[in-house]
């Protein structure tokens, strides 16, 4: 195998990929996002706002509350194995993409929250 594969024996495993401190960060903001939105969406159903995303709404239909996370959870399980597979600058750009829609979401859920007041 040559030393510029970056998966295990041609598989989907990830091989050994160096954590960048610019990937810490954002791997960090990926993960804190989607744990708020996470949160925020909990929150919102409990005050009783639906769910505006069709996909995140048939897991919660499908599965209760635990959907939101296990919609979340195989979200950045594709978002791991496609982080794995990319080189540097392509890895890159989709920690940046997940990571700013990940936010968006999250600023979106606290401002209809903040509506909401009390």
């Amino acid at each position: 195998m040559g030393e510029d594969s970056s998966v295990l024996d041609g598989g989907w495993l990830p091989g050994e990929r160096q954590l960048s401190e610019s990937h810490t960060v954002l791997w960090t903001v990926v993960i804190l996002s989607s744990l708020f939105d996470i949160v925020t969406t909990m929150v919102g159903m409990d005050r009783g706002l639906g769910e505006g995303n069709a996909v995140a709404r048939a897991f919660i239909e499908t599965y209760g509350t635990p959907g939101i996370g296990l919609l979340k959870f195989s979200a950045l399980l594709v978002v791991v194995v496609t982080w794995a597979r990319l080189d540097d600058r392509r890895a890159t750009a989709v920690l940046v993409g997940f990571a700013l829609v990940s936010l968006g979401v999250v600023a979106l859920n606290a401002a209809t929250l903040a509506s909401l007041g009390s």
